[in-house]
Formats: C-alpha cells, structure tokens, sequence
C-alpha cells in the first residue's frame, strides 16, 4: 500500500515521459496559463488549436479541458508521431523506452508494477495513447486497463492455446475447433477445456483480447497450424 501511496504524488505518466527524453522543445506562448489537459498552473501554454486537430475528441481525459492551452511535456505528448507508432515503457524514474512485441511478452508475464504504465498502440499511427496512460495500466485506444494476476493467467493460457496449433480466430469460438484438438493427446484435452474456459470473459473485451493476442504472437509460430 505504501508504494501506491507513494505513486499518486508523483508526476503524471505524460510528466515523466517527457522528462526522461533529451527532447526541450521550447513552446511558443501565447500567454502562461492552466494546461488544458494536466491542469498544471502557471505554466507556458501553447494554443490548443495548434496542437491538435479540428477534428480532435480525446478531452475527456483532460483535467480542464475549458482550458485553451496545453503546457510544453502535454503539447509534446500529442505532436510527435512515434508516440502513436510504437508500444513504450514509462516508469516514475522517470524513464521511457521503446519496446518490441518480445518485450511486451515478458512485461505481460508478470502483474504490472504500480510505479510503471505501458503504451500499446494496437493501430499504429491512428490515436494519440501516451496522453491516456495511468501509473499501473497498459493505454490502449481511448482507455488504460489493469494487468492483474488475474490477466496474466488468462494470457499465459492463451499462449498455451496458440502453441497448440488454435489460432487468433479459433480462440475466439465458445469451443475449442476439433481439427485442432484432434491433433492434441486426448490426455491434454482436460487441460485445453480449461484454458479455453479461462478466456471465456474475456472474450467480449475487445481491447483486452487484441493486446492479449499481440503479447502471445510468439506462441502461435511454435505450433501446429
């Protein structure tokens, strides 16, 4: 409980993302103000309107989204491409790094530690996720969700499934597809029904099911296809 205490004091995941690069761009203020999206006061503040897009609809992650501007780390946050393009680790060091899909496999195998948030854009290049990201979960999309030993579990069977030869579409059936199992020993059958069963609340929970799916790619080149 301490460590959670301690991470709700510190720095925002976009804060500390920044802060860990050699990037120092300097804003051009209009005026210092409230960020619009961090609500840190008084701070230089770039117009909203040259940061974003006309057709931008993610202020509802902000915390004063009346606000007109965006300090320098949340500006940057939003304007360069890479952040939308490739899966980071950000941790309260602060530090960031880029990872691969090897890389997300090992950090998944595990509970995520609550001083560590993770950046899985699973559309390169389409949404901006960093400014989504929270201490403790993994930003997808428009959300951030937890990755508890409950999701480890699930995902560890997934990735048994898929070494067995069941593909990313068959895992999506209510049953495992006897071509498949008829290749398996009759005798793993009992433990297949039981991975099979396991990913059955997550099945509905698309976001959940394709960072799943990407952090067990690996599996599904070992198995039979």
């Amino acid at each position: 409980m301490g460590k959670l205490c301690e991470v709700a004091f510190r720095q925002d995941v976009v804060a500390a993302a920044f802060a860990s690069t050699n990037t120092r761009e300097a804003v051009e203020p209009a005026r210092v103000g409230r960020c619009g999206r961090c609500a840190a006061s008084p701070v230089p503040v770039e117009a909203v309107t040259k940061v974003v897009s006309r057709t931008f609809t993610g202020y509802d992650c902000w915390k004063a989204p009346a606000e007109g501007g965006l300090c320098t780390s949340c500006a940057w946050a939003y304007q360069h491409p890479d952040l939308r393009r490739r899966m980071h680790v950000v941790t309260t060091r602060p530090a960031m790094r880029a990872v691969t899909t090897a890389d997300l496999e090992r950090i998944l195998s595990r509970p995520l530690e609550p001083d560590t948030a993770v950046v899985v854009p699973l559309r390169p290049g389409r949404k901006h996720i960093l400014p989504h990201a929270r201490w403790g979960r993994i930003a997808v999309e428009d959300t951030s969700l937890p990755w508890t030993a409950r999701d480890v579990a699930a995902a560890a069977a997934m990735r048994r499934l898929r070494a067995l030869g069941f593909g990313a579409r068959m895992l999506a059936e209510p049953a495992a597809p006897y071509p498949v199992l008829a290749q398996v020993a009759p005798r793993r059958w009992p433990a297949v029904f039981a991975d099979w069963d396991r990913l059955a609340p997550y099945r509905q929970i698309g976001q959940w099911w394709e960072l799943a799916l990407r952090a067990t790619v690996s599996a599904s080149a070992k198995g039979t296809t």
